[in-house]
């Protein structure tokens, strides 16, 4: 594994455990501060916000200076918020503990964010053709954070102790296991995360204010399908993966009077299938299947499985059947979520007027992401769940009314648009000089290697020869050379000589 790929495991690994060790006991440690259910949905809200609210900042910020920065910056923050989430019992004024308690999760928001920097980091440093596997691992280890976080739960129950006065127990001692957890992977960020030079700018960006760049990056997701598509996408994605979420421990209270227990197995199935999901997306992917394909089945299962969600979930309907559509919907998650990162990297690195930006618009994919997050509960609630009495008075005995068949329907519409988009479209570009030899295949290794503009040795060279125009004329030659291989009789490809691929950027010219 590279070191950039382990950095940011850890990274989403500590994220989710962060989170999901905090979920189960959140309303009870409110509820001990004096809190009121209203102030527990408060906190909830106000830590998605924050983390939308950060995104664009963190993501701009590593598009003009680095990614180190920002890796610090907003992991100093989730420090800083498990810290505050610890100490609120110290306040013997319930409005200052309960703003404590608030100004933790604001921080952790905030913190939160650097999810986006972690996208951004795989859409430029890594070959386009490794993304989607690599995304799909990342995704992958996020998943076991989800599932092996009740473990941690179970150990902090247990805690009970007085440091100077201050006495820790299974609610608050879950912010001093955040801050030390985060802490390591800022540990870890620091040492083994290879920092990329800053985004190169095009000429005309020098005399172009930041107005007029936020105005350029809006145009071309409202005029290029292939950047606006993923925006739509990565919303469904949230906001179906919500639905299940929300609905499914009234839901199944309703049918079965399943105890949380019975849903913590469930959702712990889901995390499994959605790992073994994420393994089968980056062996496809290795393999060649396009990230189109992988994007286009997922979409249709996720279609198929909330229509059955709709069916299926009723009063007297059993076991098998019930879990069913949400075990379906689960195994449809990975192939959307890493096959649309995929794509919309692909296509913002068509763009040359995009060169630069590539953080922030990743930032700005997750912030669609996050406004599924945070408006999905309150629309299923509200309009989609039936209440207990509600089912009652009903003919057919749904759990659901027909509002819930919006869902589906917006798997089916981004299904649609998503086939009639296509593949990106490669545009021939004029003829650029050729490449200087390399025998690195990584991109955090090419990096390093370019020759200086002050070099004069080698007149083939010039000025950004590594600019988007000749990555996809790279990107063509070596699906061109994949092409010949399949029916020349000798197998031909483009190894060095440790087996591996050889990126795009190292291709010598025969």
């Amino acid at each position: 594994m590279e070191s950039f790929v382990f950095a940011l495991a850890i990274l989403g690994l500590v994220d989710s455990i962060s989170f999901m060790i905090v979920m189960p006991s959140l309303a009870f440690y409110i509820s001990s501060l004096g809190g009121s259910q209203d102030y527990y949905g408060f906190v909830l809200s106000i830590y998605s916000f924050t983390s939308f609210c950060g995104k664009p900042v963190l993501g701009r910020w590593s598009d003009a200076r680095n990614f180190h920065e920002p890796f610090m910056a907003s992991i100093s923050l989730s420090v800083l918020g498990g810290l505050f989430y610890a100490v609120a019992p110290a306040f013997t004024n319930n409005r200052i503990a309960l703003a404590s308690v608030a100004l933790g999760r604001i921080l952790g928001g905030f913190g939160r964010a650097n999810s986006a920097l972690g996208f951004a980091y795989v859409a430029r440093g890594c070959p386009p053709n490794k993304r989607t596997s690599v995304t799909s691992l990342l995704g992958g280890v996020q998943t076991i954070g989800m599932a092996i976080a009740p473990l941690f739960s179970g150990c902090l129950s247990r805690v009970d102790f007085s440091i100077l006065g201050l006495h820790f127990d299974n609610l608050n001692s879950v912010g001093v296991f955040i801050a030390i957890i985060n802490l390591a992977s800022q540990v870890v960020i620091y040492l083994y995360l290879p920092d990329l030079p800053t985004a190169e700018e095009n000429s005309s960006d020098d005399s172009e204010g930041e107005h007029e760049s936020w105005l350029r990056m809006l145009r071309s997701i409202l005029n290029n399908p292939h950047i606006g598509i993923p925006f739509l996408t990565i919303f469904t994605f949230n906001f179906n993966w919500q639905f299940i979420e929300t609905a499914l421990a009234p839901a199944s209270f309703d049918i079965f009077d399943m105890s949380p227990f019975g849903v913590s197995c469930i959702l712990g199935i889901m995390a499994v299938l959605v790992f073994i999901g994420m393994a089968l997306v980056h062996a496809l992917s290795l393999k060649g299947v396009s990230d189109l394909k992988l994007l286009l089945s997922g979409l249709f299962g996720n279609t198929i499985a909330y229509i059955l969600l709709y069916m299926l979930w009723f009063r007297g309907v059993g076991y098998i059947a019930f879990s069913s559509p949400v075990l379906l919907g689960a195994w449809s998650f990975p192939f959307i979520g890493a096959p649309t990162r995929s794509l919309f990297s692909a296509a913002v690195d068509a763009i040359p007027e995009l060169a630069g930006f590539e953080g922030t618009m990743q930032a700005l994919l997750s912030m669609s992401s996050s406004i599924g997050g945070f408006t999905a509960p309150g629309m299923i609630t509200y309009f989609c769940l039936r209440t207990p009495e509600e089912v009652s008075s009903s003919s057919d005995g749904r759990e659901f009314t027909r509002a819930a068949l919006f869902s589906p329907l917006l798997s089916l519409l981004v299904f649609i648009v998503t086939f009639m988009a296509g593949e990106l479209e490669e545009k021939p570009d004029e003829p650029e000089d050729e490449f200087i030899p390399d025998d690195e295949n990584t991109p955090l290794q090419t990096v390093s290697r370019r020759r200086s503009h002050g070099d004069q040795d080698s007149p083939t060279l010039k000025a950004n020869a590594y600019g988007p125009r000749r990555k996809r004329r790279a990107t063509t030659i070596m699906e061109a050379a994949r092409s010949t291989s399949s029916f020349m009789t000798i197998p031909f490809s483009l190894i060095d000589l440790n087996g591996d691929i050889i990126h795009e950027d190292d291709i010598i010219k025969e």
